[in-house]
């Protein structure tokens, strides 16, 4: 391949990204201003508030500070103020400011056997923090939803990392700070094989969020910002505790207690001795009772009236239909054998009242036997006027709500379901980084170099090996331009992320600890570990 251009052949130049292509002045970096005062211990960590006006350093011996523009020691306030005692269990190495909210603070320890505190601060009111949270261990990293509603903890564990989720709920018209029961990250229930997450981010949406493990693997997960209570869990629980029906006193409304299997043989039986005899006697009718039975046979059909004689030919017209009636028991049947049941009304001769107890042989011989089995059955099995309410469960609540409250309570969180894993480096990954304006995801490790992904196909679009040791901090600038890289080395890297080149190298005497940008213009404040007179940090300015 011939390189036609007359520009020197480097890895790191692209022409069309470069500032001049893009009318932008060439950047450079000035010399670093030191920060004294203040600490009195090493500066462990540093975070600018979204809006730019106010700094926070974290360091050891419980140390955490706010300092406002002027970056002056007479300007900084000790959280708590007031001279009380720190929350705070050990050295503050963690502290990330609300992305929407600059008086809101979030600072975490580690380096206790006590364990890790969580502390969330309102800078305008210093005295005490809004509220604290005990975990099982330290806390390596902190991460804040762009929402500002929820952020993130990882905190290291002997098998495999786990993250814990809290965000701001609303109850009774008030917002508090709550840990998120519903789902879970990591822990003994982990699904990807890695068993540290060593930085976890939330994306740019907020849709997702991702992280960094010792197996090279960069991993996303769905982040549901609601309570995850499915429909369905709900509909199970309320078919296992139906809430009881109270009725009021008075007529039984309640439907009648179901026939048993004995009353059900019975009652067929007595059906068909009376359809049978319906098949013989066609005249056994409700027309046919007002007949007198005294007369002759031979008289029967002068003296029959027309009620009668329609009655005869509507059943010799339709035997199909009487014969279907005797195979299943139809609502017409039933609704005859309710009549034929029902007492004479008044008026009636009781001629016809002999006639039909004389055509009912069958139905008479049945009725002792019905009635001996009635007898015998408990007083209990009719139909009660109102339900029994049931006892109360020791709470003193209502089962419909005590008992769902508690099979809720007891069910386990549901881990995030997994959207993308994918082993990307052959060494340990340390940290990642997302742009500002949501187009790429860097990461860095203990290989010494730096991966750029694109969020949208995640692709590896660009590596840079500006490094020589673990990379362990990862910063985008606010405009997306610069991405500055720490760690291990005796430098701190700044670089470009459209042409690649390096843009400067800050001087450091130990490994990064923290590196951050400010919100609004290109200043960088980042923060080592070494062999030092006094505690300081330091503040790098763009010039141009």
């Amino acid at each position: 391949m011939v390189n036609e251009s007359d520009q020197v052949y480097r890895p790191d130049f692209f022409p069309v990204a470069q500032p001049a292509a893009r009318d932008l002045q060439r950047p450079t970096f000035g010399r670093s201003q030191d920060i004294r005062g203040g600490n009195v211990k090493h500066v462990r960590s540093v975070a600018w508030s979204c809006d730019g006006r106010r700094i926070a350093t974290g360091g050891e011996f419980k140390e955490l500070l706010v300092w406002d523009t002027k970056i002056d020691a007479r300007g900084s306030t000790s959280l708590p103020s007031s001279s009380k005692t720190s929350v705070h269990n050990g050295h503050v190495g963690s502290i990330v400011w609300s992305p929407v909210n600059p008086n809101i603070l979030i600072s975490g320890d580690k380096g206790s056997s006590a364990g890790g505190i969580i502390a969330i601060w309102d800078i305008s009111s210093p005295s005490a923090p809004l509220t604290t949270f005990k975990i099982p261990g330290d806390v390596l990293s902190i991460s804040f939803h762009p929402s500002g509603r929820h952020f993130a903890v990882v905190c290291p564990q002997r098998n495999r990392d786990e993250v814990f989720f809290y965000w701001l709920n609303t109850v009774d018209g008030v917002e508090k700070w709550e840990k998120r029961e519903d789902i879970a990250l990591g822990g003994a229930l982990m699904d990807i094989g890695a068993e540290e997450i060593n930085s976890l981010r939330f994306i740019n949406s907020g849709k997702l969020v991702c992280a960094v493990s010792n197996d090279g693997s960069v991993n996303a997960w769905i982040y549901p910002s609601q309570l995850q209570i499915q429909q369905q869990e709900e509909e199970e629980i309320t078919e296992d505790i139906p809430e009881p029906k109270i009725m009021e006193s008075g007529p039984s409304t309640t439907p009648s207690t179901p026939k048993l299997l004995v009353e059900e043989e019975i009652s067929q039986e007595a059906e068909k001795s009376r359809e049978a005899s319906r098949e013989g006697s066609p005249e056994n009718t409700r027309e046919g009772k007002e007949v007198e039975t005294d007369n002759a046979e031979d008289q029967v059909d002068i003296d029959m009236t027309e009620e009668s004689k329609q009655g005869e030919t509507e059943e010799t017209t339709k035997p199909d239909e009487d014969q279907e009636g005797k195979d299943e028991p139809s609502e017409n049947a039933q609704n005859r054998e309710e009549e034929e049941s029902k007492p004479q009304e008044a008026g009636e001769d009781n001629g016809g009242d002999v006639e039909m107890t004389e055509s009912t042989d069958n139905r008479i011989e049945s009725k002792p036997e019905t009635k001996d089995i009635t007898e015998n059955l408990p007083i209990s099995s009719a139909a009660p006027s109102r339900h029994p309410t049931p006892p109360l469960p020791p709470n003193g609540l209502p089962p419909s709500t005590s008992t769902k409250q508690v099979t809720l309570d007891k069910k386990k969180p549901k881990q995030l379901n997994r959207f993308r894993h994918a082993i990307c480096h052959s060494a340990s990954l340390l940290s990642l980084a997302f742009d500002p304006q949501g187009k790429y995801l860097a990461v860095g490790g203990q290989d010494a170099l730096l991966s750029m992904f694109d969020t949208r196909d995640w692709i590896c679009e660009r590596t840079f090996d500006v490094c020589s040791s673990a990379i362990r901090q990862i910063a985008f600038s606010h405009d997306g331009e610069y991405l500055a890289l720490g760690g291990d080395d005796n430098y701190i890297a700044i670089v470009s992320v459209y042409t690649g080149s390096t843009v400067a190298k800050l001087p450091v005497t130990g490994m990064v600890s923290s590196l951050a940008w400010h919100p609004k213009v290109n200043w960088l404040a980042y923060s080592y570990s070494g062999k030092i007179a006094s505690p300081i940090w330091h503040i790098v300015h763009q010039e141009t």
